[in-house]
């Protein structure tokens, strides 16, 4: 979450769990775990607010980049994925997970 966010917290929140959405979120798909489910739960997070996500899948090679405009980009073999507007600056070396 933005720091904005978090600094809206009262302490209380801070050392729980809070219920701020957060503007970004990855999920990893296990080697046992089905695409399908993962991909429902990416939906649900957009529907609550979520800004930007990654749904990373090591068995196919492949990153699923969500956008809060609805919009969904599959970049296969990437070696790398950039955080773009929300997490500005960031860059994940995916490769790593291959």
């Amino acid at each position: 979450m933005t720091k904005e966010k978090y600094n809206s917290l009262n302490d209380e929140e801070k050392q729980t769990f809070s219920k701020i959405i957060p503007d970004f979120v990855i999920e990893l798909r296990s080697p046992t775990g089905n695409l399908k489910p993962i991909q429902n739960k990416m939906m649900e997070y957009f529907e609550s607010g979520v800004q930007s996500g990654w749904l990373i899948d090591p068995k196919e090679k492949k990153v699923h980049i969500y956008r809060d405009n609805g919009e969904i980009e599959i970049l296969e073999n990437p070696e790398f994925v950039s955080g773009e507007n929300v997490l500005n600056g960031f860059t994940l070396d995916v490769s790593q997970l291959w």
